[in-house]
């Protein structure tokens, strides 16, 4: 499914095509994705992390989309935690502790994860605002011919919602059941040509490195697009490694394609359509997190107990009945003899 919106679309426009249906799928135990992808200048950032009260971006509606569904949910308890983290020129960086600046990417029995990331655990959209401009802070912008304030990272916001069940007292004991979903959101490094940008030193070296991740972003992309691809290079750079479930694993993902309205950005704007078409055709596989299947399936075990139980009260009254009757036909019987 696609959508093209035009240049006047609002804030919320966009939120509602692309990503609230995503997150109220993470709110049910899926992995989330939103990717923001175009040239530098074209409006990724702004999408994403617009705090402007006339034009909140997606991040800051995508938590007051969580919070307002839990305030709504008296069935079951939420934890939600937030970490931020920011990949520039290949190197990993925790934007809300920045002397965390080389991060490892690991892969365990749950998937891919970012080793010692901060997480701070959040209650409310102001909460992930707050932490959102902490971590603005600590980004890496700078100046060039094309964007005054132009992003030289690619940006990673990461929501992890456990969702557990209000349990009745007697089925405490059994163990509590968890919902894990996970939603990134992703602000991706505009893709730049160095004649235009006029980049020189620091700032060629970091379009360059840019550029490399977002062609390797590309050939992910191309390889989940073809039926007859044996392999994606997945760990040949940390976007894609750590992108690996939102390109072919456990997620939903949508795909915000920003352009620039100006003819002297045609090439750029035709190739990020084009980036746009394959990312269509790539397949990804959609399930719940197997946790949650087996957390489910505990839940109806726990239903049929519950029933179980039931039943043997049930029984165990009827038997109490039974003897009570008993005695009483004893006590009659005697009653009976005499004064027979």
């Amino acid at each position: 499914m696609f959508q093209v919106l035009r240049e006047d679309a609002s804030q919320a426009d966009v939120f509602q095509a692309a990503v609230q249906p995503i997150v109220a799928d993470v709110l049910n135990g899926y992995n989330g994705t939103i990717m923001a992808y175009g040239q530098t200048g074209a409006g990724k950032t702004y999408t994403l992390s617009s705090i402007a009260p006339d034009a909140i971006g997606m991040m800051p509606r995508a938590a007051s989309v969580v919070f307002s569904e839990i305030a709504g949910d008296p069935d079951n308890t939420y934890t939600v935690v937030m970490s931020y983290i920011q990949i520039y020129m290949e190197l990993l960086q925790d934007l809300l502790q920045p002397q965390n600046n080389d991060l490892q990417i690991r892969e365990g029995e749950d998937g891919v994860f970012v080793a010692g990331v901060h997480e701070v655990e959040v209650k409310n959209m102001e909460d992930c605002l707050h932490l959102l401009q902490i971590g603005d802070r600590n980004r890496v912008f700078a100046f060039t011919a094309l964007n005054a304030h132009s992003s030289r990272s690619h940006a990673i916001v990461m929501l992890t919602i456990m969702k557990r069940p209000n349990a009745a007292p007697q089925n405490r004991a059994l163990g509590q059941k968890v919902k894990v979903g996970k939603l990134f959101l992703v602000d991706l490094a505009g893709s730049e040509r160095l004649k235009k940008s006029r980049s020189t030193g620091l700032r060629a070296s970091e379009a360059v490195s840019i550029n490399l991740s977002l062609t390797t972003l590309g050939m992910c992309i191309n390889a989940r697009a073809d039926p007859n691809a044996t392999h994606v290079p997945f760990r040949d750079s940390k976007l894609t490694r750590l992108l690996q479930e939102s390109l072919g694993g456990n997620a939903k993902t949508s795909l915000v394609i920003a352009v620039a309205n100006a003819l002297q950005h045609v090439d750029e704007t035709l190739q990020s359509l084009q980036f746009g078409s394959r990312a269509m055709r790539a397949v990804v596989n959609e399930h719940t997190d197997f946790k949650v299947i087996n957390a489910e399936l505990v839940a109806a075990l726990d239903k049929r107990e519950d029933k179980s139980h039931l039943l043997e009260a049930t029984l165990l009254a009827k038997e109490e009945e039974l003897e009570a009757l008993g005695s009483l036909q004893q006590v009659l019987i005697l009653i009976v003899r005499c004064y027979g």
